[in-house]
């Protein structure tokens, strides 16, 4: 399966594999299918967010909630099933994004 096949997969059927959609549960998702994959893609997307905030040293998926919701957002502010939606969907568009420019690098 590939990174694109899988991303779908988690901005449309998350709950299909996870039960409930939680952004805790994408993001888990999202490393197993990187560890399982071993190519290292999730590291090099945790340098591309650092960047991207200026050499934070936040994790990429608190980088993601604070693209998401805003600065100071943490995972306390997902409180509803659209703000899960909202963060794994955003997540799903980082990383494509991410491996988008990946690519254009590597030609």
């Amino acid at each position: 399966m590939s990174w694109e096949e899988f991303l779908w997969h988690m901005d449309h059927r998350l709950g299909m594999y996870v039960g409930r959609p939680t952004y805790e549960r994408g993001f888990s998702a999202l490393t197993g299918f990187d560890l399982a994959r071993g190519r290292g893609e999730l590291a090099a997307f945790q340098k591309w967010m650092s960047a991207r905030h200026h050499g934070s040293s936040l994790a990429f998926w608190s980088l993601v909630l604070v693209e998401t919701f805003g600065e100071g957002a943490t995972k306390d502010r997902l409180v509803s099933d659209h703000d899960h939606k909202r963060a794994v969907s955003n997540l799903c568009r980082l990383f494509r994004e991410f491996l988008g420019q990946a690519s254009t690098a590597e030609q």
